[in-house]
């Protein structure tokens, strides 16, 4: 069959069916010796997911759709869910993936039925989330009226509160399907599925629209308005228009096109006759986000060429210097090659990055072939320095220097973002804790997520329910808020820092956020439970002014990964008033800017003045003064410092 893949659990039944007899999922594995129904191709997801939506409206609901890659090949993911035939209650969750080619296809499936017990997720959830907002316009298709309702309690993030329910099991199952899948070569080779155009008579102008043909084309480094766009074996060059796709280079949020293990470059989707591009979000974690919208002038390679000064080249390659920082935050860092390139790492190549080295952290290039004699490498294959403001800029410009020497045009290179081992995001679900770390911990472990750590003391949120707890030293706090631990997933781009706890022992997984796997690893302490009033007694004006100067610095640090920080009450999950907003606006540039933000504004009682808004330019001083201004807001507000959580908002700009 076309798709291997790990059958642990299951039973084989036959040759293209399996069945868990732990909790009745089944397994099955389909060949279609026929052209794919499919309404779209997969690089047109926008169309895929609104026309699936519409087809599976009609017995069920689809859940979601993504195009994934499984072992190199795209895939299209789904989850649907429909109900159980001649039951009066009960649903069933199909999650897929299909492999379409020009002349076939392959699904492997998985059926995830609810028990003898229905209703549960629902019954705890609609009144957590509210039964106003319980069923929710389809993002795909907001118009549509299914069969089955769109709801809130659907969504990803409350998976690792219901393990065993079926939705859970099945997104389990796709994660380890995505890691795990292996595809026949043969097969995996054959030529991709593209749909047939609809037939339209229409007029030119409007034919560019309906029958725009979106194709996926890796970006190159825009010079002087100008950018090269590798689409297959083709380099095509392109005038741009605005500053839409210049302002998103680089940044990580982009989709993404996979070049071999741990490397991808940033992508567009592009009509090549109109140049209409779709600049997709990398990241959709509420589903209806699906880009930017913006269109390029195609032009030849001679006027492109003819457009780039040496000036244009400088400003150009001395901003690569912030996605350095940038990707670092992302544990990644950057290498610029030919845009032709298209696979692993050959010369010539510039990596850069930070590293740690003496003691110093320093910003380094390192190049193959070694630049010559004639260049600021003097012959040596790399340069490094201490970091600061303008190190971080001349790196790129150093880089520039190797890249016009070796004879590739610069306007004719990428940047490859490439991760570093170990940098794999960790799921932070007790089920994703392998055996070895689960064996140091005696009772069930749960999901909690931590507010603010004040004078040794600590809050865990748990849906509904709040605990206190005393802190044995200083890891925990240390690493809240600064981006390095497990995360859990919100509508909206939203995230938090979560633990995983036996709240009967009060041992305590603090998980890592990266890892080789998706596997949960961390450090295990050990908390003791307090009642409310020893907790608050602890946090004192001294321990919280403490606490909240070390959330000024998670600010910065979240600047650097492109996110800003949200202070807001631990019960809530989706963004509402009172919160205050801390951010480094335009960490990037030449000025920024430290913001606090707050809503509803603060009275004249504190430094805001009754105005909403404060900000000035991100001064050392600046921004070690956002923290203690939440501070001010949370008293004016009366909101106890020690029930609210930094909630990281992801930019997607």
């Amino acid at each position: 069959m076309p798709i291997s893949f790990d059958t642990t659990g299951f039973q084989q039944q036959d040759q293209s069916n399996w069945s868990n007899p732990a909790n009745g999922d089944r397994l099955n594995l389909t060949y279609y010796d026929l052209v794919p129904d499919l309404p779209a191709g997969l690089d047109d997801l926008p169309k895929l997911r609104h026309d699936l939506a519409v087809l599976h409206g009609q017995d069920g609901c689809l859940i979601e759709a993504h195009v994934v890659q499984l072992a190199g090949t795209p895939a299209l993911l789904r989850i649907i869910k429909v109900p159980l035939p001649n039951r009066p209650a009960g649903q069933a969750f199909l999650c897929s993936f299909t492999v379409p080619k020009a002349t076939c296809s392959a699904v492997l499936q998985l059926i995830a039925v609810k028990g003898p017990v229905t209703g549960m997720r629902e019954a705890v959830l609609a009144p957590e989330v509210g039964f106003e907002r319980w069923v929710m316009p389809h993002p795909y298709a907001p118009q549509l009226q299914g069969r089955l309702p769109f709801h809130a309690g659907d969504d990803p993030r409350f998976d690792s509160r219901f393990p065993e329910h079926p939705l859970s099991r099945a997104r389990a199952w796709a994660h380890h399907v995505v890691r795990t899948g292996r595809l026949d070569p043969q097969f995996a080779a054959l030529p991709p599925f593209q749909p047939k155009p609809p037939a339209q008579d229409l007029p030119p102008e409007l034919d560019a629209i309906v029958n725009g043909r979106l194709i996926s084309g890796v970006c190159g480094i825009p010079v002087a308005g100008h950018i090269a766009v590798q689409i297959g074996e083709r380099t095509t060059y392109w005038k741009l228009l605005d500053d839409d796709l210049t302002r998103r280079l680089g940044r990580g949020n982009l989709g993404r096109s996979p070049l071999g293990e741990g490397r991808f470059r940033d992508t567009i989707m592009i009509d090549e006759r109109t140049g209409h591009a779709l600049l997709m979000d990398r990241f959709m974690t509420d589903g209806k986000s699906l880009g930017v919208q913006t269109r390029l002038e195609p032009v030849t390679r001679e006027e492109a060429l003819a457009a780039v000064t040496f000036e244009a080249l400088v400003e150009a390659y001395r901003g690569l210097g912030r996605m350095i920082e940038m990707a670092d935050g992302r544990s990644e860092y950057l290498t610029v090659e030919p845009i032709v390139n298209q696979a692993h790492l050959v010369a010539p190549y510039a990596m850069l990055g930070l590293q740690r080295h003496e003691g110093e952290d320093i910003v380094l290039v390192s190049c193959s072939p070694a630049p010559s004699e004639n260049t600021p490498f003097r012959g040596r294959p790399g340069l490094n320095a201490v970091i600061s403001p303008e190190s971080m800029k001349s790196i790129g410009q150093m880089a520039l220097h190797a890249v016009m020497e070796w004879g590739p045009h610069p306007l004719e290179m990428a940047m490859t973002f490439n991760r570093f081992p170990g940098s794999i995001e960790a799921q932070g679900t007790p089920e994703s804790v392998p055996d070895d770390v689960r064996a140091q911990f005696t009772g069930p472990l749960t999901t909690a997520v931590p507010g603010i750590a004040i004078g040794g003391h600590i809050a865990l949120q748990q849906g509904e329910q709040r605990t206190y707890w005393r802190l044995p030293d200083d890891q925990l706090p240390g690493r809240l808020g600064f981006g390095v631990l497990a995360r859990n997933h919100s509508p909206g781009h939203r995230f938090r820092d979560v633990v995983l706890i036996d709240q009967q022992s009060g041992d305590v997984l603090v998980p890592e956020r990266w890892g080789d796997d998706g596997s949960t690893r961390g450090n295990k302490i050990t908390l003791v439970r307090v009642s409310a009033e020893e907790a608050m007694a602890a946090a004192t004006p001294e321990a919280c002014l403490e606490a909240f100067g070390r959330l000024s610095r998670s600010v910065y640090a979240a600047a650097k990964r492109s996110e800003w920080i949200y202070v807001e009450k631990l019960e809530n999950e989706l963004k509402q008033d009172p919160y205050v907003l801390l951010a480094v606006q335009g960490f990037f540039d030449d000025d920024p800017v430290a913001v606090a933000s707050a809503s509803p504004a603060p009275s004249a009682n504190t430094p805001f003045n009754g105005l909403p808004t404060l900000e000035g330019p991100a001064g050392p001083d600046t921004v070690g003064g956002l923290g203690p201004l939440a501070l001010q807001a949370l008293g004016d507000w009366g909101v106890h410092p020690l029930h609210v959580v930094p909630t990281y908002h992801r930019l997607m700009h």
